[in-house]
Formats: structure tokens, C-alpha cells, sequence
């Protein structure tokens, strides 16, 4: 089943080929596009041993090479297999490095070298086919890897027809035809592309320069060989998705065999959860219900979660993920945050506040579409300042109404950039009754409509989409570690009671001592 995770890999590997987003797909305030997040993680950091286990900097035990490429490797493939089941988009992609890189630099001196070589050598006379040999074995190994199983006729053709054992002896003997080659991997790739590709080898085969030719067939295959790992992603993926679940399970039990305390962001997290009055419960339904309680409670503290803080081994996989949701929540508070500092400093001036709200917010977002960031939406501030004042003004044209003077532009300029300040009273507001918006959804187990909290009814939108990634994303989590996090709860309350009972035994038994000896000195 998980084969497909195994073929991903290795194109990955032979073309370095990134997968998008985690990993990383974020929504725009306005449009809800993909978008990529840049973050980096520490090698020193526990998100890295996770991702790359066994290479810790005190590994918990003596581990052999094997061992530890095992373990790497199943985590490798449980990060891919996680990356399909919970992104209905994923798909691999081709990378390449920026320009200017060494990376580039280098890979574009080594690829002209190699064909500078070719052409240099399919010139001399007699010609030298040496790369050619090298060439066509390449190509004939890429056009197999594209071969779906039940080619077996078309793969014995192309192993007989580029079989490297004849093309030497042609090659011996001055035979070889290099271009009658060249239109025979072009007839093939026709009929394995993919539609998209049909242009380009119709103009390959309308070139005459055989390096040319084999130089588009090369970067070509590349391409339908990532055609072809995307296209099985997509036929297997609701299989994928049917056994994510158990096979991550499986995989993060293997990983936890390496570490010391794989669990101790995880564990940090949750406890920080537990509230006094959760510590005295005894009855064991009532103890689900603390459970469930912490784990929403700490599944909502990831979208106010801090750059500079690790996120816990358990989430790193939708880490980029939750930081887009907690920036894109930052966001959708400061949106309506505006839009209610506005009304409340115009608003008895605005005729038709409803329609008002609705165009105000409409181009709000797409000023705060680009912004990935708090900073990033800070610096827009001045843009959404000016935007308000313009929307204002043009209300009171459209209506024929006397303008804004001049002291309450000041005043309403001045309002709407205090909500820069995190602490803004209106904000804290907003965001608190989103968060508890958000807490009551995810804690529902109905299908029973939930009312928006009062002032954000402009916002239902945007809220219910966050909700809606953040429920499917918190679901896909807590089938695959909520095991690990009811113990880690259920544990701390356990081991809180029987030391509270301890304490109390040892207070019992000095308060009998000290009677004991007043009874003595009576």
C-alpha cells in the first residue's frame, strides 16, 4: 500500500524534488490561496531528531548504522504519507535552486559540461560514442521507471530495442544511427506522457540536432516521471487516507524507540493544560471529560503559539500549518477589529452600515491577502489606515453627505492604528470570543449549529474556515496520538492524587504523634 511513499521518495531523492507546503499551505484572507511559508528548524532542535531520528545529540542507546537508516526512513515515509492524507492538494514538485545559488551554479556547469562533451565527441570523425552509450542506458532506465506494471510488452521493447550490448556492437562496427535512436524515445515518450506534454515532444521531434533532442528528452523525462509519482498519489490516496492513521501510529512507535523522551515537548504542553480544579477529579467518566477538556484547551494555545518556541513532537508535521492558521486568526481579529473602530467612530454618519461592512471588509482583505505574518501585517497598517479613510469618503459622496472634517479623519486615523498594539482592548476582545468560538466547535460532538459570538458576525466566514482546517487537521492528530496524550494526562492527575494522599497520611500521622505525646505529658 505504502509502495507509492517509497517511489515519491526516490524521485525526490534523483531530482530533489521539495514537496510543497508542509508543508505549508495557507489561506489568503481574501482569495484562499496556497502559498508557501519559509520557517527553519534547528539541527539541534528536538523538531529535527524527530524528523531525522537517531541522530540525537545523547542517543539513549548504542544503536547500529542500520538501525538508525531504518528509523530514518520510516519516519521519512510517515512525513510523506501524512503530507497526502491530510492535503487534498499535495502534489511533488520539481526544485529548482535559486538563481545565483552555488547550488545552481553548479548543476548548471556540470549539465553543460555534459553535453559540450557529447556534441564534442558525436563530431570527431570517426564519431566517439562513449557518452552516448552513458546517455541512451540513462534513458532507457527513465523510460522503464515510467512504465506502469502492465507494460510488459512495452518494457521488453524498450529493454530489446536500447539494449546497450548491441548499440556497443554498432557502435564497433560504424553502424550506429544515434538520431534513429532519438525518434524511437521520442515515439515512446508520446505514447506514455501525459497531454500536457504533447507539445514539447512534437517540437523535439521536429529538431535535427540529435544533442539538442536528447537534451529535451532528459529534462522531459524528469518531468513525466513526476507526472507519474503524482499521478499514483492520486489513485491511492483514499487508501492512504484509510491507513494513515494506524501506519503513522506505527511509525511514531518505532521513532520513540529511539529517544531518550520523545514525548517531553508533548508532555510540557499538555500539563501546562491541567487547571487546579481538574486535579481533584476521582470519577472515571468525569476524568474523560478533564481529558478532553486539556487537549482542546491545548490544541487552541497552538494559534497564539510563539516563533521562538518549539512546537511539541506530536504537531511538527502540521507545524507550518497551525502557524498559518495562527497567523491568518491574527489576522481575521485585527480585520474585525478595524471594521468595529471604524463603525463606532463614523458609524452615525453611514447610512447603510450592512453594505458598508461588507465593501470595507471585502478591501481590506486584499490588502491583507499578502501578509504571511504579523509583521508582515503590521507593516500594512498605514494601507489599511488609508483605505478606511478612502471608504469612508466615498460612502459620503455616494450618499450626499458632508465630509469627514478634517479632525475626525485625524482621530479615526489615530484609532485604527492603536489596534497595531496586541493589548488593544477591542482586539483582546475579538480574539477571545474567536477563541472561544473555536473552543466550543471543536469540543461539539453534534451537528447542532453554534452561534456567532456577538460582533463577529461579519467575520463567520473566515472563522468557519479556520475551523473547518484547524477540526480536520486536530482530528487526524488526536486519532493518531490521542493515546499518547490521555496517559500523559491521565498520569500527571494519578500521580497528583496519590501524592496528595501521601501528604495527607504523613499530616495524619504527625498530628497523631504530637497528640500522642500531649496525652504523655498530661
Amino acid at each position: 500500500m505504502f509502495k507509492v511513499l517509497e517511489v515519491g521518495l526516490r524521485v525526490k531523492a534523483h531530482q530533489k524534488v521539495g514537496s510543497p507546503q508542509p508543508r505549508s499551505t495557507a489561506k489568503g484572507l481574501n482569495h484562499h490561496h496556497s502559498r508557501e511559508r519559509q520557517r527553519t528548524i534547528s539541527q539541534s532542535s528536538p523538531v529535527h531528531n524527530f524528523i531525522f531520528p537517531g541522530v540525537a545529540a545523547s542517543p539513549p542507546k548504542f544503536m547500529s548504522l542500520e538501525e538508525v537508516m531504518k528509523a530514518a526512513k520510516g519516519v521519512s515515509n510517515m512525513v510523506l504519507a501524512h503530507e497526502i492524507a491530510v492535503d487534498k492538494n499535495f502534489k511533488l514538485e520539481k526544485f529548482d535552486p535559486p538563481d545565483n545559488s552555488v547550488e545552481k551554479q553548479v548543476r548548471d556547469v556540470m549539465h553543460k559540461a555534459f553535453w559540450d562533451q557529447l556534441a564534442e565527441q558525436l563530431s570527431q570523425d570517426p564519431p566517439c560514442y562513449d557518452q552516448a552509450l552513458v546517455l541512451l542506458q540513462e534513458v532507457r532506465e527513465n523510460l522503464l521507471d515510467i512504465t506502469l506494471p502492465h507494460h510488459t510488452r512495452l518494457r521488453q521493447e524498450i529493454s530489446d530495442t536500447l539494449d546497450v550490448e548491441l548499440i556497443k556492437q554498432q557502435t564497433e562496427h560504424g553502424v550506429l544511427d544515434f538520431s534513429q535512436y532519438s525518434q524511437y524515445v521520442l515515439s515512446i515518450m508520446a505514447r506514455l506522457c501525459a497531454p500536457v506534454r504533447d507539445e514539447t515532444i512534437r517540437n523535439m521531434m521536429r529538431e535535427t540536432d540529435a544533442v539538442l533532442v536528447f537534451r529535451g528528452v532528459m529534462e522531459t523525462l524528469d518531468l513525466m516521471r513526476l507526472d507519474m509519482a503524482n499521478f499514483t498519489i492520486q489513485q491511492i490516496r483514499p487508501h492512504i487516507i484509510a491507513q494513515s492513521v494506524t501506519y503513522e501510529k506505527r511509525k511514531f512507535a518505532e521513532f520513540l524507540k529511539t529517544q531518550n523522551d520523545g514525548l517531553e515537548l508533548t508532555r510540557a504542553w499538555l500539563l501546562s493544560h491541567i487547571r487546579p480544579e481538574d486535579l481533584a477529579v476521582t470519577d472515571e467518566m468525569a476524568m474523560r471529560g478533564v481529558v478532553n477538556s486539556v487537549i482542546t484547551r491545548s490544541y487552541l494555545a497552538l494559534l497564539s503559539w510563539p516563533d521562538e518556541k518549539i512546537l511539541p513532537e506530536t504537531v511538527v508535521l502540521d507545524g507550518s500549518r497551525i502557524l498559518e492558521l495562527r497567523d491568518r486568526l491574527s489576522q481575521v481579529c485585527i480585520l474585525g477589529s478595524v471594521i468595529l473602530v471604524t463603525l463606532s467612530s463614523v458609524g452615525p454618519m453611514i447610512t447603510q452600515p450592512d453594505a458598508f461592512k461588507l465593501k470595507l471588509k471585502r478591501n481590506l482583505c486584499i490588502i491583507l491577502d499578502p501578509a504571511l505574518s504579523d509583521k508582515e501585517t503590521m507593516a500594512l497598517m498605514d494601507n489599511i489606515v488609508e483605505q478606511v479613510v478612502k471608504e469612508v469618503d466615498d460612502h459620503l459622496i455616494e450618499h450626499e453627505k458632508p465630509p469627514l472634517p478634517a479632525s475626525a479623519k485625524t482621530a479615526l486615523k489615530s484609532q485604527v492604528l492603536e489596534i497595531k498594539n496586541p493589548d488593544h482592548r477591542i482586539r483582546s476582545l475579538i480574539l477571545k470570543r474567536s477563541m472561544e468560538f473555536l473552543g466550543i466547535l471543536m469540543s461539539s460532538t453534534t451537528a447542532r449549529p453554534v452561534q456567532i459570538p456577538p460582533g463577529l458576525s461579519s467575520l463567520q466566514e473566515e472563522l468557519a474556515h479556520i475551523c473547518g482546517t484547524l477540526l480536520r487537521l486536530v482530528t487526524h492528530n488526536r486519532n493518531v496520538f490521542g493515546e499518547y496524550y490521555a496517559d500523559i494526562i491521565m498520569n500527571h492527575i494519578k500521580a497528583h492524587k496519590e501524592l496528595s494522599e501521601s501528604d495527607e497520611k504523613k499530616v495524619e500521622e504527625v498530628e497523631g504523634n504530637t497528640e500522642a505525646r500531649s496525652e504523655v505529658d498530661k
